[in-house]
């Protein structure tokens, strides 16, 4: 029996007899996005979004899967926390840890109750933002505020959280596919309706393949919103380290096996190849798995089969591979966005709200 992540994606993608299951679907898509567009308007009017005394930016996007929104929360992150201002990011968790809390990487065990994309976070803003996480991101991002006082709190993967007022919405979109595939959930991966777009302060295109231009994309996406400035990025292979921590010199010399449990497992593939990475194959694993060390002995079998040198995976992959016996020597690819366009307009935004909230909250009183 096929996994259901490889089923759905059978079925957005129309493939073969699999297209009649997702013209069965095109209705319940159509009564998805309408009841998404009656929450959001429910939410939107009146008073009935929770405010925050400091402000609120989300990183989201309209569709299911992998569009690189973390890394870009990440690089935000830094940015915000580069030009001197206090930064705190807020992650739903779906891990064993409920109540929100600060994540610290301090022992293994913390490690076991968040997801992946909440270690990512932790892990690669250490240092430099605080992260809080759990079930609800409210109550994440109330916490935060009230154990780091931040001059800022980045939500990420935020569009669709409604219950919280949001100060600037930045909307992520991804070069492969940016306004989905198949329609509206569960007929395929759309959220919500495209339209939405229109609700977004800043939009942000990422993934976008070396030598091509996403000017496209941009002018399509103007039919829904032609205010809001566009930001552009590339995912660029920065080398090489260990699981372990260990940076590599170089890149692998014979070809290697890759694996992950990401959104969009072909994007990995495409950043190994474009880095001059021979690749022995792909096996991918299903969105946010939890490794085991049968696992990797698997995937050292067919490793040894097909003829590679090494097993390679993502840096969102090996926050969970910490610990698991023998796989330390794992090699893990590590990347930076590549980020141009309207990026001073998004900063001077970003300042600007920093600013008028500390006048604000000057004047009434609050810290």
């Amino acid at each position: 029996m096929k996994r259901p992540e490889i089923l759905f994606g059978k079925i957005v993608s129309r493939e073969g007899g699999y297209a009649w299951a997702g013209w069965f679907l095109m209705p319940f898509g159509w009564l998805y996005g309408l009841l998404a567009s009656i929450r959001r308007r429910w939410y939107e009017s009146g008073d009935r979004q929770f405010h925050l005394p400091v402000p609120v930016i989300s990183v989201g996007n309209i569709e299911v899967g992998g569009t690189g929104k973390t890394p870009v929360t990440i690089w935000l992150a830094n940015r915000i926390a580069g030009m001197g201002y206090t930064v705190s990011v807020v992650a739903r968790n779906f891990g064993q840890r409920t109540r929100a809390c600060r994540v610290r990487l301090d022992n293994d065990d913390v490690r076991n109750n968040f997801t992946d994309e909440v270690l990512l976070l932790a892990e690669s803003l250490l240092g430099r933002s605080s992260v809080y996480s759990g079930r609800s991101k409210t109550e994440a991002a109330t916490k935060a505020y009230r154990g780091e006082k931040p001059d800022i709190i980045i939500i990420d993967d935020g569009f669709q959280h409604l219950q919280l007022y949001r100060d600037i919405e930045l909307v992520v979109l991804d070069f492969a596919s940016p306004f989905g595939q198949g329609g509206i959930l569960p007929s395929g991966t759309l959220r919500e309706f495209p339209p939405v777009i229109s609700k977004a302060d800043h939009i942000w295109i990422n993934r976008i393949p070396s030598g091509m231009s996403a000017e496209w994309i941009k002018r399509r996406v103007s039919d829904y919103n032609w205010k809001a400035p566009v930001q552009f990025s590339r995912v660029k292979h920065t080398g090489v380290r260990l699981v372990n921590g260990k940076v590599m010199s170089g890149i692998p010399s014979k070809t290697v096996l890759a694996f992950c449990g990401i959104g969009k497992p072909e994007s990995f593939r495409n950043s190994l190849e474009e880095a001059g990475i021979r690749l022995e194959g792909l096996e991918v694993f299903p969105d946010h798995h939890v490794y085991s060390k049968t696992d990797i002995e698997r995937l050292r079998d067919i490793m040894e089969k097909t003829g590679g040198s090494a097993l390679i995976t993502t840096a969102k992959d090996a926050v969970k591979l910490y610990g698991i016996p023998d796989a330390e020597d794992i090699l893990v690819q590590t990347m930076n966005l590549e980020v141009e366009g309207a990026v001073p307009e998004l900063m001077n935004d970003i300042q600007n709200c920093i600013d008028i909230y500390r006048k604000r909250n000057k004047k009434t009183g609050k810290t």
